[in-house]
């Protein structure tokens, strides 16, 4: 099996798995606003549900207090010794009826004031259960955060590994063309060097034949005055053909340098054969060993 497509689709189950545990957890949380704001409202139905009804139970007993107030004083105003049977029967049988009808009334009220007292106890639950999921809530919202933070953070640590590898391989390639930039220089030097002591020992060969020209007598001088002159002559020109190698060599190495680094260049070497002004002088010019 590949290894490659395995990493790869592990890394799209991951994916697709981490995507659906958002969303998951997107709709979990959106059910949990829901019915936030359908316990807030039910909340504030029931406090105002309770205001009223504790209003109306005030003005009931208010009622109920002058009811009262009104039987005792006619209780207490009539003259019972001056009523008759039937007026003291109707009398009593309409303060049954009162007594009745307010005590039915109050036990009414009794029993709503205690099932709205349950319903706020259940609401106060309710509450509190609302207050733990909004600290769930807010506990899933920073797991959340935490999570993306944590993916950034993995998602920069590869990056800076990968730019790491990049930078190494840069480095080397670098070091590679500074060695090889440092290994033609050392060989431009050691042609230079060759040259000038080629030149150095042509120029001290010169001197002790001149100093030996000197020492001879006048007729050997005049006699070796012709090979004198065309072996400096020879030597003039083997120093120019030196000098024009030289040159030769030094732009085969540059060429060879911009051709290693991607660069073309034509350049236009001179034949040393085609400069007939050079060797028309002395065409038998030949350097003998003195």
């Amino acid at each position: 099996k590949n290894p490659l497509k395995h990493v790869v689709s592990l890394s799209q189950w991951s994916h697709e798995y981490s995507v659906t545990q958002v969303a998951s957890l997107h709709q979990e949380v959106e059910n949990y606003r829901a019915a936030m704001r359908k316990m807030a409202e039910d909340i504030i139905l029931l406090r105002t549900q309770i205001g009223a009804l504790e209003a109306e139970n005030s003005q009931l007993r208010s009622d109920l207090s002058l009811h009262q107030d009104l039987g005792q004083d006619l209780l207490s105003d009539t003259d019972i010794d001056v009523m008759t049977k039937a007026e003291m029967c109707d009398r009593i049988s309409s303060l049954k009826f009162k007594l009745a009808s307010e005590t039915s009334k109050v036990a009414s009220q009794r029993d709503r004031i205690q099932q709205l007292q349950n319903e706020l106890i259940k609401k106060n639950d309710s509450e509190k259960e609302l207050l733990k999921l909004q600290r769930i809530h807010r506990q899933q919202e920073q797991l959340q955060q935490h999570q993306n933070h944590s993916a950034k953070v993995a998602s920069l640590e590869a990056t800076v590994k990968q730019q790491e590898k990049v930078i190494e391989k840069m480095e080397k390639a670098l070091d590679s063309k500074l060695r090889e930039r440092n290994r033609q220089s050392g060989d431009k030097r050691l042609v230079k060097d060759e040259i000038e002591s080629a030149l150095a020992a042509e120029n001290a060969r010169l001197r002790e034949e001149l100093e030996r020209t000197r020492q001879q007598p006048p007729t050997v001088v005049i006699q070796q005055s012709a090979q004198v002159l065309l072996h400096i002559q020879a030597t003039i020109n083997l120093e120019e053909n030196s000098r024009l190698w030289g040159r030769q060599k030094q732009e085969m190495l540059t060429k060879l340098s911009e051709h290693s680094h991607g660069f073309v260049h034509t350049t236009v070497l001179r034949n040393v054969s085609s400069d007939p002004q050079r060797y028309s002088a002395h065409p038998h010019a030949v350097v003998s060993p003195l």
